[in-house]
C-alpha cells in the first residue's frame, strides 16, 4: 500500500467522536474564540495604512438596491475585486451605518465559524477527539490572527477563510461518498470564496494535496478542472484591479536576486512567528540595504534544504509533508513571489497557521499521554492570553502606529506615520515631535517636511514653514501639494 495514502486510514482506524463530543467541541471552540477576540469589538476603524477608509469612503456599500449591487459586482475597490466582501460590508452598513462595533462583531463571528469548520475538516482525519480540537483552538486563538480579525476591511480574509473550509469539507465529503451534491457544494463555495478574496485560488491545489495525502496517494486533475476554470477569470480580475491603480510592484531590493533573498527571510520569519508569536507588529519594515544580509542567504539555504528533505522523505513522514505543502500552497498568492505592496503581514498567515496547529495535533494523536495533552491545552491558554492582550494594540491608529515604531524605532517612515496618526487624533504637539524625529532618522524622507510646513503655518510661522516647503520640494520636485503651499505662503511657484 502507498504509505502516503495510508494517512487516509487515520479516519477509519476507530469510530469517530460521538455526536455529543463533537457538539461539545464546537461549543468550546466558538465560545473561546468569541471570548478571546471580544475586546476587538470596541476597536475603531483603522484608516491610516490599514485601508479601513475603504469602508468609510466606498459609495458602493451604502445601499442594497440595484444600483449599489451593480457597483459592487462591476467596480474595483482599489487593487481588489471582492464583490462578495463588499456585499457583506453593505449588510453591516445597513444595520450599523458607520459604527465600527458591528463590523468588528461580524469579523469575530466569521472567525469563530472558520475555527469550527477547521474542526469539522480535521475531525475526519484524526481518530482521537482531542487532536482536532487542539488544532482548531490553535488556529482560532493564535496571535497572528489578530490583524485579520480586528481590521474591519480584512472582512475579505475571514469571509474567504470560512468559505475556503466550506469548499474543503465539501470536497472531503465528495471523496468519501462520491455524491454529486458535495462536489457542487464545493464548487459553489470555492466560487464564493474567490469573490470574497482572490488569494484562495490555490484551493484546487489543496484538493490535489488532499488526494495525495488522504485518498489514494495519487494526484487527480480531471475533477479539478472546473475549479481551475473558475480560478482563471478571478485571477485576471485581480491583476486588472492591481494594474488600474499601478499597484504592480518592482522586486523588493531592486533586483530579483535581492527579492528572492528577502522573501526567503520573510518566510523564515513567518515560521518563527507561528512557533514563537512574539514581537509581532501591525506593519513590518525592512531597510533596502538588508536585501543581501547574510541571514537572508542562510534563510534561502535552510528553506531549500528543509523542503528537499521533506519531499524526499514524504512517504516516511507524510504528516510533515502535508503540513509543509499546506503552508506553501495557501501562502503562495501572498508570499511575495510576485511583488506586493507589503513584504510581510500577519494577515497573510490566516490560513497557513494551520500548519503549526496540525503539527501539535499530530503530536497529541501520536503521544496521547495525559501530560502531553494537558500541555497542549496549556499552550492554547498561553496563545489565548497573548491574543487577548494584543487587542488594545489595534484599538486606533495611534496605538497601532506606536507599536509599529516600538518594533521599528530606526524607521523614519513608521515614525512619520505615527505623526500623521497623532495629527488625525488632534494631538499636534506629539505629531510635531514625531515628524521632527522622522526627519532626523531619514533626512531624505520628503513627507515629514510637508507636514512640518503645514504645522508651522497653523502656528503662524510662515518663514519656517517656507523653509520646510523648500526642503520638501527639493526631495519631491514638482509635487502639487508642495507647490500649492509655497504659493499660499506668497513665495511664488519657484523653479
Amino acid at each position: 500500500m502507498n504509505e502516503v495514502a495510508g494517512l487516509a486510514l487515520i479516519s477509519r482506524a476507530s469510530d469517530p467522536p460521538s455526536r455529543r463530543v463533537r457538539l461539545a467541541s464546537v461549543a468550546v471552540i466558538a465560545a473561546l474564540t468569541i471570548g478571546v477576540f471580544w475586546p476587538t469589538v470596541h476597536n475603531e476603524f483603522l484608516p491610516l495604512g490599514f485601508d479601513d477608509s475603504l469602508i468609510t469612503d466606498t459609495e458602493a456599500i451604502r445601499g442594497l438596491d440595484w444600483v449599489h449591487m451593480r457597483a459592487m459586482a462591476t467596480e474595483f475597490v482599489p487593487a481588489h475585486y471582492v464583490p462578495l466582501t463588499l456585499l457583506s460590508l453593505a449588510l453591516d452598513y445597513h444595520w450599523w451605518a458607520l459604527d465600527p462595533l458591528g463590523y468588528h462583531l461580524t469579523n469575530v463571528l466569521l472567525h469563530a465559524l472558520t475555527a469550527v469548520l477547521v474542526y469539522g475538516f480535521l475531525s475526519r482525519l484524526f481518530r482521537s477527539a482531542a487532536a482536532p480540537l487542539v488544532a482548531a483552538l490553535i488556529f482560532a486563538l493564535h496571535p497572528v490572527q489578530m490583524e485579520a480579525v480586528t481590521v474591519a476591511i480584512q472582512r475579505k480574509t475571514v469571509l474567504s477563510g470560512a468559505l475556503f473550509f466550506v469548499a474543503l469539507i465539501g470536497y472531503q465529503r465528495w471523496c468519501e461518498s462520491h455524491q454529486r451534491r458535495w462536489y457542487v457544494a464545493a464548487l459553489v463555495a470555492f466560487a464564493a470564496a474567490a469573490l470574497a478574496k482572490p488569494s484562495v485560488v490555490t484551493l484546487p491545489f489543496v484538493f490535489m494535496l488532499y488526494d495525495y495525502a488522504f485518498v489514494d496517494g495519487r494526484v487527480r486533475l480531471a475533477d479539478k478542472l472546473p475549479f481551475i476554470a473558475l480560478s482563471v477569470p478571478i485571477m485576471l480580475a485581480a491583476v486588472a484591479a492591481h494594474a488600474q491603480i499601478d499597484a504592480l510592484h518592482a522586486p523588493h531590493g531592486g533586483t530579483w536576486l535581492a527579492h528572492l533573498l528577502m522573501v526567503s527571510r520573510v518566510t523564515l520569519e513567518y515560521v518563527t512567528a507561528m512557533v514563537v508569536p512574539l514581537n509581532l507588529s501591525p506593519i513590518y519594515y525592512y531597510p533596502r540595504e538588508m536585501a543581501h544580509a547574510p541571514l537572508n542567504f542562510v534563510a534561502l539555504a535552510v528553506i531549500a534544504c528543509a523542503c528537499g528533505a521533506v519531499v524526499w522523505h514524504r512517504r516516511r513522514c507524510p504528516w510533515v509533508f502535508f503540513g509543509l505543502a499546506w503552508f506553501i500552497v495557501v501562502l503562495a498568492p501572498e508570499s511575495n513571489l510576485v511583488p506586493l505592496a507589503q513584504l510581510r503581514a500577519d494577515r497573510f498567515l490566516y490560513l497557513p497557521v494551520l500548519t503549526v496547529a496540525i503539527a501539535v495535533a499530530v503530536l497529541v494523536e501520536r503521544l496521547s499521554a495525559r501530560v502531553f495533552v494537558m500541555g497542549s491545552y496549556g499552550l492554547i491558554a498561553v496563545l489565548a492570553i497573548l491574543t487577548y492582550t494584543s487587542a488594545g494594540v489595534w484599538h486606533d491608529d495611534v496605538r497601532a502606529w506606536r507599536r509599529v515604531v516600538e518594533r521599528h524605532p530606526w524607521c523614519g517612515t513608521a515614525v512619520h506615520m505615527l505623526g500623521v496618526a497623532y495629527a488625525d487624533a488632534e494631538q499636534p504637539t506629539q505629531a510635531f515631535a514625531a515628524w521632527t524625529e522622522a526627519v532626523r532618522l531619514n533626512p531624505d524622507l520628503a513627507d515629514p517636511h510637508l507636514y512640518l510646513a503645514r504645522w508651522y503655518v497653523t502656528r503662524g510661522e510662515p518663514e519656517v514653514a517656507g523653509l520646510e516647503v523648500d526642503r520638501y520640494l527639493a526631495l519631491a520636485p514638482g509635487n502639487p501639494d508642495g507647490l500649492a503651499l509655497r504659493v499660499q505662503l506668497g513665495q511664488g511657484t519657484g523653479p
